[in-house]
């Protein structure tokens, strides 16, 4: 029997410190990194299976060719915005807080 493969949910930002800011406004648990992937240029949201879900945050910040690659892929249904079933495994637990 094969083992579940494991839903990639997107973080797509302008650089690595919005991807941070937008995981964290989410209020995902940065330790699950292994089911998160952040994305900072168009050509790396290319090849990820149908249907991936992705958070993003201040896409008016972004450069264009970032912004316009994410609504392409959006409109075809190779990535959608991830929903709640999505998030909840990624979410920090109630009550615990982060340093920082």
């Amino acid at each position: 029997m094969k083992p579940e493969r494991t839903r990639i949910v997107l973080i797509v930002g302008a650089n690595i410190v919005e991807c941070h800011h937008t995981a964290r406004s989410f209020n995902l648990d940065l330790t699950k990194v292994g089911a998160m992937r952040c994305v900072t240029r168009p050509y790396a949201l290319r090849s990820w299976s149908r249907g991936t879900p992705f958070i993003a945050l201040n896409r008016a910040s972004w450069p264009e060719a970032l912004d316009q690659a994410l609504d392409a892929l959006t409109r075809c249904g190779q990535l959608r915005t991830a929903n709640e079933k999505d998030l909840q495994d990624l979410r920090e637990a109630e009550g615990l807080s982060h340093a920082g």
